[in-house]
């Protein structure tokens, strides 16, 4: 295959993948201690806000581009607990 297959990513998309990494990154504070694992979240999140305030996203795309973050993420966790390789750690 030739061709672009890239995918335009909009200022909501880069907002939504900022939160989302920010939520990550406070809830496995593995490779950080918790208070460092709290800092750079913040330090993240405080990006997601400045894109937000430059690009002055919509507030009704940002919801929706939100809501299908968040589907995207439940359905990739599903799909990996269900993944063959988890399946005995269930009984």
């Amino acid at each position: 295959m030739t061709g672009n297959r890239s995918i335009a990513q909009t200022p909501a998309q880069a907002v939504v993948f900022l939160e989302t990494l920010a939520g990550l990154v406070e809830k496995s504070p593995v490779a950080y201690s918790t208070d460092s694992a709290a800092d750079l979240a913040a330090h993240i999140r405080g990006m997601a806000k400045a894109i937000n305030t430059e690009a002055n996203v919509n507030p009704g795309e940002l919801t929706t581009t939100r809501q299908y973050a968040a589907l995207e993420w439940h359905n990739e966790a599903v799909a990996v607990l269900f993944a063959a390789e988890h399946r005995p750690t269930f009984l």
